[in-house]
């Protein structure tokens, strides 16, 4: 399966008087690179989502919003603790008449107190909430992944076109570099023999010569390393983990094949075959950057 990174998921999930709302989006990265956006309340969870997204998702920048919606009085996340609210009253109370003040307690006092209106779950309320969470995380991942897998199909596509391409213009460098180091061969026996003109001349010699400085203009090895790593990158393409991390590189490899023919080759046939398989390769390595 060919996964891209870019991709979104929503799940949600039921409790008793709660629902959890959570969306992911994906972008491309070289590495995993989680960000969660959700209430501060859930920050002692946050290692535990991380860990199960971690173990989904491999590659990404990965945005995750985490919503917690209250159907019942139980589970709203700002509330007066009505036991707190009693105890403190009394304190302040007493503190009052021990003192001998006249001011009255207000409403504004009591709420301005910190334990008083709580903006938190207790861990009580945490290990409710909890596996609702995972499964609405669990739904927004396996969305995600189907979308991450339609637009990995679809690069698969493109890309093994691509490969076809580079293929087909290799055997067209192929055909004319054998054509192309003769007729280099008999340049430069020609320019020799213009040069020495009727002195005698040792052919062995002229033909080592010649052969040595034909040889530079060989890309028969280039060639069969360039094939090499077309095969490879078909059989890898979709196949295993991390797959757009090895495809790169490979991609990478192919360039420095073709840059050596290119180098080496000094006809205008070639030149433009090569000039194309790195424009395909170029384009081959910005879809692969897009692969999980």
């Amino acid at each position: 399966m060919i996964y891209s990174m870019t991709g979104f998921g929503k799940g949600t999930a039921s409790g008793d008087g709660f629902e959890v709302e959570i969306e992911i989006t994906s972008l491309n990265s070289r590495y995993l690179d989680l960000k969660f956006r959700m209430p501060g309340y859930f920050n002692a969870i946050e290692h535990k989502l991380r860990s199960l997204v971690s173990q989904k998702l491999e590659r990404g920048k990965v945005n995750l919003f985490v919503n917690l919606v209250p159907t019942g009085p139980r589970f709203k996340p700002s509330r007066i603790d009505l036991d707190a609210a009693e105890s403190f009253y009394g304190e302040i109370a007493a503190l009052r008449e021990r003192l001998g003040l006249t001011s009255e307690i207000d409403i504004n006092t009591l709420v301005s107190i910190p334990d008083v209106v709580l903006t938190c779950y207790s861990e009580a309320e945490l290990e409710i909430i909890y596996p609702v969470m995972v499964e609405a995380m669990e739904k927004a991942i396996d969305e995600l992944q189907a979308s991450r897998a339609r637009e990995g199909e679809a690069l698969g596509d493109d890309l093994r076109e691509r490969k076809e391409k580079v293929l087909s213009l290799t055997d067209a460098i192929e055909m004319l570099s054998h054509e192309n180091s003769q007729a280099q061969l008999r340049k430069l026996k020609e320019r020799l023999r213009a040069i020495i003109g009727d002195a005698q001349v040792d052919e062995q010699r002229l033909l080592l010569e010649a052969g040595i400085l034909a040889e530079r203009y060989d890309t028969t090895e280039e060639l069969v390393r360039l094939r090499s790593h077309l095969n490879n990158f078909e059989s890898d393409l979709g196949q295993g983990d991390s797959q757009g991390k090895r495809l790169s590189f490979i991609l990478q490899e192919m360039l420095r094949e073709t840059n050596t023919i290119g180098s080496k080759c000094n006809d205008a046939a070639i030149s433009a075959f090569v000039i194309s398989i790195k424009e395909e390769l170029e384009k081959m390595r910005e879809q692969a950057a897009n692969l999980e």
